[in-house]
């Protein structure tokens, strides 16, 4: 019986064609990964340093990331294609960016 050493996978992350060769699925996976972390830190930082208008724009474009990645997610749940992930993905970097542009141009944000 082998011992479970043998089941693992390992890539070879110094290489530059396994970063190539990784899926659009993946990246938006790891982004929204590392916006939920971001999200919390910079909540934190907020509740210290309110009014702080880089960190409100940082919270802002995080969480605007965070949640068009999250409909991104939802709409593949409900039976999108799955083949048309890169086409989401930059769909909704693009909503993100255009709904970060909005909400910080006409929502007054401490002023």
């Amino acid at each position: 019986m082998a011992d479970g050493r043998d089941l693992i996978l390992k890539r070879d992350v110094g290489d530059l064609q396994v970063w190539r060769n990784t899926l659009p699925g993946m990246w938006a996976w790891l982004l929204q990964r590392v916006s939920a972390i971001l999200i919390l830190l910079f909540l934190t930082l907020h509740f210290f340093l309110p009014y702080r208008r880089p960190l409100q724009f940082l919270l802002l474009l995080v969480v605007a990331l965070h949640a068009s990645l999250g409909i991104r997610v939802f709409l593949i749940d409900l039976g999108a294609n799955v083949k048309t992930q890169k086409v989401l993905f930059i769909i909704f970097l693009i909503l993100a960016a255009f709904g970060l542009i909005f909400i910080w141009n006409y929502l007054p944000l401490g002023g």
